[in-house]
């Protein structure tokens, strides 16, 4: 599941110069990128493709294999600022060891999201 986010850059309320950027109830300074941290939600494969998921899931692929599971909602991403000196980039931005960096298409917004399954 894609969750696309949408984070601008907005005049500094103290210095109409400098800019910032929203990032969701943040507002990272003018050296500092937003980052956005997706979660996978919690999902059971359905081994009888005849029985419906339960009530609350929805019926998709998982894995790379492309089997048949149910899945919750995913959780709230999470947000937060770091340091980016010179042109923003994912060289600013640490992901944990299970995720990547990807730009967002939005300037100074990145996220961090699970990397593709085998």
């Amino acid at each position: 599941m894609l969750l696309l986010l949408a984070c601008v850059l907005t005049p500094d309320s103290t210095d109409p110069v400098v800019a910032t950027v929203a990032c969701d109830t943040l507002s990272c300074g003018t050296d500092e990128v937003c980052i956005v941290e997706e979660y996978e939600p919690a999902c059971e494969n359905l081994y009888d493709t005849g029985v419906s998921c339960p009530e609350g899931t929805t019926l998709t692929m998982c894995g790379g294999a492309g089997i048949a599971c149910c899945c919750e909602p995913p959780p709230p991403a999470s947000y937060s600022c770091a340091t980016c000196t010179g042109e923003p980039s994912c060289d600013c931005v640490t992901c944990p060891a299970d995720k990547a960096c990807e730009a967002t298409g939005t300037t100074g917004t990145f996220r961090c999201a699970e990397m593709p399954k085998p």
